[in-house]
């Protein structure tokens, strides 16, 4: 399985004035998101916002490849609902939630 996104790597660049910008590395600058602090956001939640968006990607990845690779319906309860929140974010990801 595999999301369908803007393609490269994403990181996060801190801007002017309390902006940061989430772009993608895919052959150039594509920028993909704006996050600006205000009043009613911090610029301390402006960064951490930004830095999560630009790890969204392989956070995701990463849930892709514990799904494939380490599911086991006789573990316990904890992990069994471990793996439903996991599928519910991939879900909510691929615009199915």
């Amino acid at each position: 399985m595999t999301a369908q996104h803007t393609g490269g790597r994403w990181r996060y660049h801190e801007g002017r004035n309390g902006e940061f910008l989430v772009s993608c590395e895919s052959g150039g600058f594509a920028p993909i998101a704006r996050v600006k602090g205000d009043k009613r956001t911090t610029l301390k939640d402006a960064r951490a916002n930004a830095r999560l968006m630009a790890a969204a990607p392989d956070l995701l990845a990463a849930l892709y490849a514990m799904m494939d690779n380490c599911y086991d319906p006789d573990r316990s309860d904890e992990i069994v609902q471990a793996f439903d929140a996991a599928r519910d974010a991939i879900a909510k990801a691929e615009g199915f939630k």
